[in-house]
């Protein structure tokens, strides 16, 4: 598993490398809904997925690793909240991960 806490902005892009790739992911805040959004680039011209809401307890990549070029693991948010708010992954609250592949189906049982 890996560990990473967005930085502390309202919008912003983090270079990360998952499965050896290296991938640019675009936090961002959005005040009227009170939710963060997820966009993952391949370069900063080049978006793989954008606008993905990111919600507790459900995969934020769930419906898109088997049809694009995005890490094949499961990327999610580790937190007690119903909510996260704009503060959440700074003060400790909530932080992102990502479960490898082969780590996910050893959860499940062998099912990935």
């Amino acid at each position: 598993m890996v560990y990473f806490t967005p930085p502390d902005k309202n919008d912003c892009l983090t270079r990360i490398v998952l499965d050896g790739d290296e991938y640019l992911f675009k936090f961002s805040f959005n005040y009227e809904g009170g939710f963060w959004v997820l966009g993952i680039y391949e370069n900063e011209n080049s978006p793989i997925v954008a606008g993905i809401k990111i919600t507790p307890c459900f995969p934020v990549n769930w419906y898109f690793r088997q049809y694009i070029k995005l890490p094949k693991g499961v990327l999610g948010v580790v937190t007690r909240l119903e909510k996260i708010g704009r503060q959440d992954f700074v003060n400790g609250n909530a932080q992102f991960v990502y479960i490898t592949k082969d780590e996910y189906a050893e959860y499940v049982g062998g099912g990935a």
